[in-house]
């Protein structure tokens, strides 16, 4: 059986083979962690350095921009990285000093030797030019570009790598779409995506491994989140351990981590909510809390190191629920990173509380049983990730199920896609006997349940 690096080796040395073989068009799907940042900074510094290429770099946002300056900055070897930026833009400090990465304002003063210049892709489209200015387009969490705003792009370079993860949340437009609904190749759709429809023969590659996830998660978010795209965990040495010992029915959540369990759901007793609930805020803050109480230590790929607050996340489905997770964290935990799931894409912790998108609730509308919000929510974590809901999901689903309406000639339905990763979350995590009922404000152990 081939091992997870070897797996991982060989399908970055056949993304950069299709380079120098000219392939012009590739299309790579990533799992979550799995690299994918660091594959499109070879791909631009092969093209720029060993093939003496002009290569352009895509980002949906300036935060992406300036993380993959600051890689390229660290690994160029004085190599210059131009940031195409907005006039005026606030840079960070570690890039506005870096000397290895140049600012360019104006689109004239773009060199025209090889190079990378990297921008956010709203940056890209207000070029108006009617030739290729480049040799290679790389485009990064492109999952997350809709066609409409890649069209405005596609004609900057002749060969183009997106590179993105599929299992993430929709790309949102600002208009009605209902004319192109039955169009699966619309403007509303990813980049990807309607690129692979007009183009079926255009080559498609899978990275086979995730970096930040483990075993145990792995287990669980492939076969609800990537049924048609499998993958391996690269990494065995994480875990968790406490100096104290858990002595509290509180302690029955934390504790099943330490035995093997990496996600398990908290489960209060039944009720209808809406979207802020104040019990399960104080529930999930007590339980972060309780986690540094206990002096806990982390081991994370053969570095052991104390558990921090910044080493703590929490993901919520709307802002409401993250306001009231952070006016119970105290000026102590004020590094403990709280934030909405689209605003989590692209980021990790070693240990994530999740606030179910499903509890409290009614019924089971198409955002809170979107697919890629709950695998975003999943996805986060390198250690250890605890769900935090209401009792009776499972229930609701199956009073919800879809009733199948989805747009003439279209395959894909995403609100079947989005119950059936809820659906499948929720069996496993019974099956695996990591439901943990939450009474008085105290987590009790489930009796009978096994923690792994």
């Amino acid at each position: 059986m081939t091992d997870p690096q070897t797996l991982a080796d060989e399908a970055l040395r056949e993304i950069l083979e299709s380079q120098w073989q000219g392939v012009p068009a590739v299309v790579l799907r990533s799992p979550p962690g799995a690299g994918k940042t660091g594959v499109a900074q070879r791909l631009a510094l092969q093209s720029a350095r060993l093939l003496h290429q002009r290569c352009m770099v895509v980002t949906q946002t300036n935060e992406q921009a300036f993380d993959l300056a600051r890689r390229l900055g660290r690994n160029a070897d004085g190599f210059p990285i131009h940031l195409y930026a907005r006039r005026g833009l606030d840079l960070p400090a570690d890039v506005r000093t870096n000397s290895n990465i140049r600012v360019i304002e104006e689109f004239g003063h773009i060199p025209q030797q090889p190079g990378i210049t990297i921008g956010n892709a709203a940056k890209w489209s207000w070029i108006d030019t009617g030739e290729a200015m480049f040799d290679l387009q790389i485009v990064d969490e492109a999952f997350q570009l809709p066609d409409y705003r890649f069209q405005l792009i596609a004609n900057l370079a002749p060969r183009l790598v997106m590179i993105g993860d599929p299992g993430q949340i929709d790309p949102f437009v600002h208009c009605e779409i209902e004319r192109w609904r039955c169009n699966p190749a619309g403007p509303q759709v990813s980049s990807p995506a309607a690129l692979v429809k007009r183009h079926p023969a255009v080559m498609q590659m899978s990275l086979p491994v995730s970096r930040r996830l483990n075993t145990d998660t792995v287990r669980l978010v492939q076969p609800a989140f990537y049924p048609e795209m499998p993958f391996e965990a690269m990494s065995e040495d994480r875990e968790l351990r406490f100096e104290v010992a858990g002595i509290m029915p509180f302690d029955a959540a934390l504790d099943a981590v330490t035995a093997g369990a990496k996600i398990v759901m908290v489960e209060l007793p039944p009720q209808l909510t809406g979207e802020r609930d104040e019990e399960i805020a104080d529930e999930l803050v007590a339980s972060v809390r309780r986690l540094l109480m206990r002096n806990a230590w982390v081991r994370d790929d053969g570095v052991v190191s104390r558990v921090t607050p910044d080493n703590i996340g929490v993901v919520c489905a709307h802002v409401s629920q993250v306001n009231a997770v952070r006016e119970r964290l105290g000026r102590d935990l004020a590094s403990v990173f709280v934030e909405t799931a689209n605003r989590y894409q692209g980021i990790e912790r070693a240990f994530m509380f999740v606030h179910h998108p499903l509890s409290g609730r009614a019924d089971a509308s198409a955002f809170h049983l979107d697919a890629g919000r709950l695998c975003v929510m999943l996805s986060r974590h390198r250690v250890a990730c605890w769900i935090f809901g209401r009792q009776g999901i499972a229930q609701q689903l199956t009073r919800y199920a879809p009733i199948g309406d989805r747009a003439l000639g279209i395959d894909d339905d995403p609100e079947y896609r989005g119950w059936r990763a809820h659906l499948t979350v929720m069996s496993w995590l019974a099956n695996a006997g990591r439901l943990y009922p939450a009474v008085h404000g105290m987590i009790a152990s489930a009796p009978g349940r096994a923690a792994g």
